[in-house]
């Protein structure tokens, strides 16, 4: 890495404002995507702060805990080589100062500045669960839930074309490991923010999958599933907590696959990996992070299908073609790959997310 050749400035810690008014989230980018229930919960985990001219707001090489924005004033990017100047009310200042998980440049401020500092994680966690929604459902079925309900349930989950790029050992294993449970009407299967333990698949009755607002009493439903449906998985995948809740609306008969047995037989062959050196030119190269963050900077002839639409834009792809797929940590990617992978694809993830410095593309 190289060292910065300019005289550094003594760098101290601002005072920090104790709340951090929503409305401030409101025009950034990617945070003016949310809801504003999601806007409201990254507003308790974040703080602003207020810099002096020549102190460093962020250093070179320092972990990145945290996604700053400019609110007002100006600060100077440093990269090592060449520097810029941002100041706020610009079209550049709606961007962030600085992503990915190490800081590659470092800011100084040269008047008199305040910086809105969202936690990176929470950040991270809010835009996976805002653009899956409804992803927590898995289509296994391969049938919209207006459709008539399957009989049989297990000829409802062999439609999957996902079941036709796992190995039928695999399907064997599976269905050997799953346990019936049945639910009384009004109990809760998986409740939403508790860790994914397992997936499910109904076999007899129906359940309604609601989403939580953060005051802990509103809910909004995302849909309701009968017989043949899957759900459950998107915890499984992310490795984050889960994004709804779903209940059972009548007594309702499931089968439960552990999260260990789901990611030995169905994630595993599923979830195939790719690097930046692999990737040849017959390759779809998909970001699924938001348009905004896709405008900001991307991979060179990478195609922008946002995690929230990938599920409708999927048939713009060419399925004889391989997808790698991306986002900036591996979270959303990890369960655009699982989707695509669902519809037949064969997509690829880059794992870990790909780093600020090689998104160089802009639109």
């Amino acid at each position: 890495m190289l060292a910065d050749p300019r005289p550094q400035c003594r760098r101290s810690f601002p005072p920090l404002d104790p709340m951090v008014n929503i409305s401030l989230l409101r025009n950034l980018v990617p945070l003016a995507s949310l809801l504003p229930t999601d806007r409201a919960e990254l507003a308790r985990h974040a703080r602003v702060g207020a810099y002096t001219p020549g102190q460093i707001v962020f250093s070179r090489g320092d972990p990145a805990r945290t996604i700053p924005y400019l609110l007002s004033g100006e600060v100077e990017i440093f990269d090592g080589l060449d520097s810029r100047m941002v100041r706020a009310d610009t079209p550049e200042s709606r961007q962030p100062l600085a992503q990915g998980a190490r800081r590659a440049t470092t800011a100084t401020c040269k008047k008199a500045a305040q910086i809105l500092m969202v936690d990176r994680e929470q950040l991270d966690l809010v835009l996976t669960w805002a653009q899956t929604g409804g992803v927590e459902v898995v289509e296994l079925s391969g049938k919209s839930a207006e459709s008539e309900e399957p009989n049989d349930w297990m000829t409802a989950l062999l439609q999957n074309q996902a079941f036709h790029l796992i190995p039928p050992g695999n399907i064997a294993q599976l269905f050997s490991c799953m346990q019936a449970v049945f639910y009384e009407a009004g109990k809760t299967i998986i409740r939403q923010g508790n860790p994914g333990d397992a997936y499910f698949i109904i076999t007899a009755g129906r359940v309604q999958v609601v989403r939580e607002e953060s005051d802990g009493i509103n809910e909004t439903e995302i849909s309701q599933l009968s017989v043949g449906r899957g759900f459950g998985e998107e915890a499984l995948v992310s490795g984050q907590p889960r994004n709804a809740s779903v209940r059972a609306l009548i007594d309702t008969h499931l089968m439960r696959v552990s999260a260990s047995d789901f990611a030995r037989l169905l994630k595993a062959p599923l979830m195939r990996e790719i690097s930046l050196d692999e990737i040849s030119a017959g390759t779809q190269l998909i970001d699924v992070r938001l348009p905004g963050e896709f405008a900001a900077g991307h991979l060179p002839e990478a195609i922008n299908m946002p995690l929230s639409r990938i599920r409708d834009l999927a048939v713009e792809l060419d399925p004889a073609r391989v997808c790698a797929v991306y986002c900036d940590t591996g979270r959303r990617s990890a369960s655009a790959t699982f989707l695509l992978c669902e519809r037949g694809f064969d997509a690829r993830l880059i794992a870990g997310g790909v780093e600020a410095g090689l998104l160089t593309d802009l639109v």
